[in-house]
């Protein structure tokens, strides 16, 4: 595409496709008959470098549907690459946002359980007053569990503290969210400019095989 630029070919399009189960590059171009015969002549010169090419061909025809501007063609690859990279941004995202909810509802579910103990006790503690024959025994029993309760308090705190250190992580992760979305689309425009290199390699090759008949 960009030596179509360069020869400023105003009309340009490819794409790929399938043609009885094998993979084949369409490239539409139109223009004066000068520069369309450079642009060929280009293609011949620049095979697409590790490329397995089957069979060429060139056909000269008047389509049934307009070729799109350059430009626009341009414009539609450029767009093609954006979604890519929206895409892909919004998938990692999504992953962090389940990720915190998981570890709220986690942290939830502790709370029901630490409320759930204080209730139990608390029942305990009104049962003790209603006994007073096994008095001792039963205040021996619920020191025990409130020792047991502040271990749990103590195992909620460090549970706490820990989520907190693990939104810390995420805030991190957040950062390298970004640096993960700008390496994404160097990679793409590493690929679009292979992509445009492997084209005009192609177009080369069908240039040179239309030479050869």
């Amino acid at each position: 595409m960009e030596r179509a630029q360069e020869l400023k070919i105003p009309n340009f399009h490819a794409k790929n496709i399938k043609e009885n189960g094998k993979q084949v590059v369409d490239v539409r171009v139109g223009g004066e008959g000068g520069r369309i015969d450079n642009f060929l002549k280009f293609v011949n010169e620049n095979w697409p470098e590790f490329a397995e090419v089957e069979n060429i061909s060139v056909a000269e025809k008047e389509y049934e549907e307009d070729i799109m501007t350059l430009e626009d063609f341009s414009g539609l690859l450029s767009a093609l690459q954006l979604s890519k990279i929206v895409q892909a941004g919004l998938g990692m995202v999504e992953m962090q946002k389940l990720t915190i909810e998981m570890q709220k509802q986690a942290l939830g579910k502790h709370d029901q359980t630490l409320d759930k103990q204080d209730s139990m006790l608390d029942k305990q503690d009104s049962m003790l007053d209603k006994q007073d024959q096994t008095l001792t025994v039963i205040k021996s029993g619920v020191n025990e569990m409130r020792e047991s309760r502040e271990e749990n308090k103590t195992l909620l705190l460090d549970f706490h503290q820990d989520t907190i250190k693990r939104f810390d992580n995420l805030d991190a992760k957040y950062g390298k969210i970004a640096e993960n979305m700008e390496r994404i689309l160097e990679e793409l425009k590493e690929e679009r400019k292979e992509y445009r290199e492997s084209i005009e390699r192609l177009v080369n090759a069908i240039i040179e095989s239309r030479k050869e008949k």
